[in-house]
């Protein structure tokens, strides 16, 4: 299995799921020796990614925390899943799902969170 084309770095976009609503995330991630690391933006502001992933046979599983620009952190936890990563979000206790795909190249901004907001 190869990793680089399992977890291309890059563009990614997807949401996060929170009472009962999906609310669009984009960012870009670079992964690298088990490491992962990026930026991004959402509804509630920019934010940091620190975390890691790890390889055990055909699973690919990843942890991160997502830290928004003076403010609060969120943990991520998922899983590698047919290209992309699904998992869930926690934040003091609370915490709902999330999912992420990579990005097209040709893709603006615009068009996808438009189309994030209508699913």
């Amino acid at each position: 299995m190869s990793i680089a084309v399992e977890l291309p770095s890059g563009l990614w976009s997807g949401h996060y799921e929170q009472y009962g609503s999906r609310f669009p995330q984009r960012m870009t991630l670079e992964f690298s020796d088990g490491l992962m690391r990026g930026d991004g933006v959402d509804g509630i502001g920019t934010f940091t990614i620190e975390g890691e992933y790890r390889v055990d046979g055909s699973d690919v599983r990843l942890g991160w925390i997502k830290t928004y620009e003076g403010a609060h952190s969120v943990l991520y936890i998922g899983v590698l899943e047919s290209g992309r990563i699904l998992g869930e979000w926690e934040l003091s206790g609370f915490g709902d799902r999330f999912a992420l795909a990579p990005g097209r190249p040709d893709q603006k901004e615009e068009e996808e969170l438009d189309f994030d907001e209508r699913a």
